[in-house]
C-alpha cells in the first residue's frame, strides 16, 4: 500500500487527477485543500467511487503548524496542485500570491522532508517560456516570467531543483499549456462560476449561462486569433498518473511540457463549441487581454519518448463533456 498526498485535490485539475488515481486500490490517499477555490463536493464525489481509500483534511499551506493535521502519515509520494492561478490578479497582489505558491511550497517541501518523503509531481506552467522563444516551445527553451504568477511557479521549479540535490528528492516538474473539458460522465467538472476560460466560458454563452465575449485582440495568425496548445484534461490526469507510478518505481523524474504539440485558435474552439452546440454566436469583444503572444504551443516529444505515450481523449470530448456538466450543474458544486 502506497500512500499518497494530494495537495488541491478540491481544484479543477486536483480532483480529475484524483479521480483517475483513486481507481487503483494499492494507493492510501490524503487530499488537502484550504477550499480558497476548491469544493469539497469534488472530493466527495470522487470518494462514492473510489476503489482506494480518500481521507480530506482541510489544511492550508501557508501555515506550518496545520502539517499537524497529517504528520502521522508516511507519505510515499505528494502531487502538488495548490497554488492561485490568475495572471491578472498575480499583477495586482504579488505578495499574496509568493506568499500563497511559493511560501506555502516550501512548507510542503520542509514538511516532506522531515516524513522522508522523497517524491514529488510539481504543476508548472508554460507562461514562464520567454516571448522571444522560438515556437514550439522545448523544456530548454529561454524562460523570462512576465508576470508574478509565472515567476512563482518559476521560482518554485528552482527550488524543487535545489533542494532534490540537497536531500535527494525525486521530481516531475511539468509544465501545463492549456488542459480542457472535464469527466467524460460530467460527475465532476469545471468550478469557476462565471467561467474565466475559453471553453466553459464559450460553452456557457451557448447555453445562455452567462454573456461570452472574445477578449484576445487582432494577431497575426490566419483568423486574426490566439493560438493555444489545448488538450483534454483527463489527458492531464493520465500524464501525472504515469509520472506517478514512475516516480513510485524509482524514476528521478525530470521536466517536461505537457500539451499536444498542435496549436489550435481561438476561433476554431468558438467554432468547434457551435458545432457541438448548435448555436451561432454573435461574435462580441470584451476588454483584450494586453501583451498575449499570438502563438503559443510546445513540444512534447520528451514525454512522449520516454513513457510511449500519446493523447487519448480529443477536443471535442473536451467541448461535449463541458456540456454535459453545466445542463447538469448550471452553478458548478454546492460546497
Amino acid at each position: 500500500m502506497k500512500n499518497i498526498l494530494i495537495t488541491g485535490g478540491a481544484g479543477f485539475i486536483g480532483s480529475h487527477v484524483l479521480r483517475l488515481i483513486s481507481k487503483n486500490n494499492d494507493y492510501n490517499i490524503t487530499v488537502i485543500d484550504n477550499l480558497h477555490t476548491g469544493f469539497k463536493e469534488a472530493v466527495d464525489i470522487v470518494s462514492k467511487e473510489a476503489s482506494a481509500n480518500i481521507n480530506f483534511v482541510k489544511l492550508d499551506l501557508r501555515d506550518s503548524s496545520q502539517f499537524e493535521k497529517i504528520e502521522d502519515k508516511k507519505f510515499d509520494a505528494v502531487l502538488h496542485f495548490a497554488a492561485l492561478l490568475s495572471v491578472n490578479e498575480s499583477a495586482e497582489k504579488p505578495l499574496m500570491y509568493f506568499n500563497n505558491n511559493v511560501a506555502g511550497s516550501i512548507n510542503l517541501l520542509r514538511f516532506m522532508k522531515k516524513i522522508k518523503c522523497k517524491n514529488i509531481v510539481f504543476s508548472s506552467t508554460s507562461s514562464l517560456y520567454s516571448r522571444h522563444a522560438k515556437v514550439p516551445f522545448t523544456e530548454k527553451s529561454e524562460i523570462e516570467p512576465e508576470n508574478p504568477y509565472a515567476e512563482s511557479k518559476y521560482m518554485m521549479e528552482k527550488i524543487i531543483s535545489w533542494t532534490s540535490q540537497a536531500y535527494e528528492m525525486n521530481y516531475f516538474i511539468l509544465r501545463y499549456f492549456n488542459p480542457c473539458g472535464c469527466s467524460l460522465d460530467a460527475k465532476i467538472g469545471y468550478p469557476n462560476i462565471p467561467a474565466i476560460h475559453l471553453f466553459p466560458a464559450a460553452i456557457r454563452g451557448a447555453l445562455g449561462l452567462q454573456n461570452f465575449k472574445i477578449t484576445c485582440g487582432k494577431v497575426d495568425t490566419p483568423d486574426g486569433s490566439t493560438i493555444r496548445d489545448y488538450f483534454n484534461i483527463l489527458d492531464l490526469a493520465d500524464i501525472h498518473n504515469i509520472a506517478l507510478k514512475a516516480l513510485l518505481e524509482g524514476h528521478k523524474g525530470g521536466i517536461y511540457n505537457v500539451g499536444i504539440g498542435k496549436g489550435h485558435s481561438v476561433f476554431e474552439i468558438v467554432k468547434l463549441v457551435e458545432r457541438v452546440t448548435n448555436y451561432k454566436f454573435k461574435i462580441e469583444y470584451g476588454n483584450k487581454r494586453e501583451g498575449e503572444l499570438p502563438i503559443v504551443y510546445c513540444d512534447p516529444q520528451k514525454f512522449k519518448n520516454e513513457f510511449n505515450w500519446k493523447p487519448k481523449y480529443t477536443l471535442e470530448q473536451a467541448v461535449e463533456s463541458l456540456v454535459k456538466w453545466f445542463k447538469k450543474r448550471p452553478q458548478g458544486y454546492k460546497y
